[in-house]
């Protein structure tokens, strides 16, 4: 309630800043009024009811507006025929109102506002026991318990999966009010556990973008607006459309065929996908991948598909496709996608769909064929008009460009879970040497998930460290320098170009000693036994897959939410509790400048962090140093066995890499024509 009161001359005043779009309807920048109050807890009160009434001007305002897209009303956009969830703007769209507009509708007709979470741990209670919070008009508000201060029958959880945002007619209004782009949600409704509530135990901070509503409940919207027009209102809509453009001529000798036809003869001629692709299995692939089309726009003529039913298909079904459909549980497996996604959606499991790199992918497959079809099949192409279209407005393509930010979407390893992965044997023996062929070990298997635990490395960022990056400061702080300041490495944008100090436990398991022992060998790289690939995962790929399957062994389901990058956010978990008393020499602002400094986050635009420009590594060192965990006991790191393993690894490359560590760009400078004896590659070192 503080953002709402000010205090001029002792005395309380309650304000609200009008948002900008509105600031000429009611000529004025803010409300403002007198609480006549010198006490905090009375002006509380006389706030909220004032500000209530001034929401509720701007919300009857907001309303006088609306101007929808009538035909979208009355024709079911292709989106709301597959059921589900979707985000708020995309809703939005699909019936033709604005994103506020929809925000207004749903505090009147009830529609419920959804988050998407995350492995985020919380307690589940009864909401009975909240005590209501008198300070908000109405009493709606509920005040929600610390960790510490949840009753004793509270259950710890983790949870996963979409829940309803307790009270969104609120939420709802405080959004439009604030002219609000993102919102605090401290608590969820449990639909299927009626009376008990989820608060996470820590705030969940969601853009208004992202929050999500059912797709039911938008179609029923849409009906009930449509049953609203006058049949003038419908009339004027369909006269003032633009004149349909004239149907393309997609005749041809075979333009009667069916598409399952086409397909057929596509996949089987030497010049169609045979010519793209020599991998029967890849063929295979991508021949199911496009066979998804006529499973849900049905087994047309190609004489009948033309921009319009691609759209659908790429704006509609397209989007509820599973991700990583082959890792789904055998019990919701079908023989058609179109019958998988019907199983995983009547089971309830909250499976991460597809990216949009791979529904574009998707796309370009079907391009690929209507152009090979054109050649002999049909005139025209009707996957041509659709280059360089998204299916997206501005307002989604922003946001998926943060969805797609690999600190989006997952959450940190429970505990459990991190016990599980520094339980396995190398970490209580210090090497791999008790694995019996044909198990290779290798020592990134044991430094990488510390780095990422106690560093915050991504996989890529510690995969291709040089020795060289591995440094001391004039104060004495031992660091890894991550950067790309050679060829071979890249990093993900240039926050992410940090350096990051050593936790005293990377120290005493022996990364020190066995980075000099390396340097002692003639080696240049932390990990020499890594292969460099030309693709964006460069020295990562085989540290991706292994460390992929070393989850999946452990059991943890390949949802693409138990992956390497939960343990940065464990580190930043672990950072956030750091007691302020570990740095005397900061307060909150610049503590948490300092971790986004060691995760390379990009500071926040809040003025007090933009108030600092630069730490220090012994500044860094006393926040990192204040990091924790439950784990077992680690055994120091075997240099004597692991130099031998990286020796067996060289050895068993083949070609011009056998014997010598790959440098990948590098590897012509550093050792020029040189093609391979392991003698001469260690001349060349």
């Amino acid at each position: 309630m503080s953002k709402h009161l000010a205090r001029r001359g002792g005395v309380w005043w309650a304000r609200l800043v009008v948002p900008a779009r509105l600031r000429e309807a009611t000529g004025r920048r803010e409300f403002i009024q007198s609480c006549k109050t010198h006490e905090l807890h009375i002006a509380k009160l006389v706030a909220a009811v004032l500000v209530a009434v001034w929401r509720r001007q701007l919300l009857e305002l907001e309303s006088v507006a609306m101007n929808p897209d009538v035909l979208k009303l009355i024709n079911k956009a292709p989106a709301l025929t597959v059921g589900g969830y979707m985000s708020i703007v995309e809703a939005a769209a699909s019936i033709g109102v604005e994103r506020n507009w929809l925000l207004r509708i749903a505090s009147t007709y009830s529609l419920k506002l959804h988050c998407r979470l995350v492995s985020t741990p919380g307690h589940i209670l009864t909401g009975d026991e909240l005590e209501r919070d008198g300070s908000v008009s109405g009493g709606v508000a509920r005040v929600v318990p610390t960790p510490s201060q949840m009753p004793d029958d509270a259950i710890g959880t983790t949870f996963s999966g979409m829940l309803p945002v307790s009270n969104s007619l609120h939420v709802a209004s405080a959004i439009i009010s604030g002219d609000l782009e993102s919102v605090d949600v401290m608590l969820f409704d449990l639909p299927k556990s009626p009376g008990k509530v989820f608060v996470p135990d820590v705030t969940v901070c969601c853009d208004v973008g992202n929050l999500e509503v059912e797709t039911r409940q938008i179609d029923a919207i849409r009906l009930r607006l449509a049953r609203e027009l006058t049949t003038e209102q419908i009339q004027r809509a369909q006269e003032a459309r633009t004149p349909a453009i004239p149907a393309r001529d997609f005749a041809g000798k075979h333009a009667n065929k069916l598409f399952s036809e086409a397909l057929e003869a596509y996949c089987a001629d030497a010049s169609g996908l045979p010519g793209d692709l020599a991998s029967v299995s890849e063929q295979r692939q991508r021949k199911n991948g496009m066979k998804v089309f006529a499973e849900f726009m049905g087994d047309l003529p190609l004489s009948e598909i033309d921009a319009d039913k691609l759209r659908a298909f790429r704006d509609g079904p397209l989007r509820t496709l599973p991700g990583n459909a082959n890792s789904l549980p055998k019990e919701l497996r079908r023989p058609t996608m179109k019958e998988t996604v019907d199983a995983v959606r009547a089971a309830g499991v909250d499976w991460p769909l597809m990216t949009l790199d791979m529904q574009r992918e998707r796309m370009q497959w079907l391009g690929r064929l209507f152009a090979w079809l054109q050649k002999d099949w049909i005139k025209e192409n009707p996957a041509a008009s659709l280059q360089g279209e998204t299916g997206r407005t501005r307002a989604e393509r922003k946001d998926i460009g943060r969805v797609k930010d690999d600190d989006e979407g997952r959450g940190p390893f429970n505990p459990d879970e991190l016990k599980l992965i520094f339980g396995q044997s190398w970490f209580q023996t210090g090497s791999g040497a008790h694995f019996k062929r044909p198990r290779k070990w290798y020592p990134f298997e044991y430094w990488l998930p510390l780095l990422g635990l106690y560093a915050g490395c991504r996989i890529s960022e510690a995969s291709q460290l040089h020795l060289t990056d591995i440094k001391r400061s004039e104060a004495g702080v031992w660091h890894l320098d991550i950067n790309e300041y050679t060829k071979d490495k890249s990093v993900k944008n240039d926050p992410s170009k940090r350096i990051v100090p050593l936790h005293q436990v990377l120290i005493d398991l022996g990364f020190l000693e066995y980075c000099e022992r390396l340097r002692q060998e003639g080696f240049r790289r932390v990990f020499p036994e890594l292969t460099h690939a030309k693709t964006d995962a460069r020295y990562a790929k085989e540290s991706i897959r292994k460390m992929s399957a070393m989850l999946k062994a452990l059991g943890m389901p390949r949802d693409l939410l138990h992956v390497f990058h939960c343990l940065r956010h464990n580190m930043n978990n672990g950072l956030v509790r750091v007691p302020l008393a570990a740095l005397p020499f900061a307060d909150e602002d610049f503590k948490k400048f300092i971790r986004y400094s060691v995760l390379g986050h990009k500071p926040g635009d809040d003025v007090n962090v933009r108030h600092y420009t630069t730490t220090t590594p012994e500044e860094m060192l006393a926040l990192i140093s204040g990091l924790a965990y439950d784990l077992p006991a680690i055994a120091k790191f075997d240099i004597d066995f692991a130099v031998g393993q990286i020796r067996v690894a060289l050895s068993n490359k083949e070609a011009e890499r056998r014997g010598r560590e790959d440098m990948g760009p590098l590897n012509e400078e550093i050792y020029g024509t040189v093609t391979g004896s392991p003698t001469a590659t260690a001349d060349a070192r």
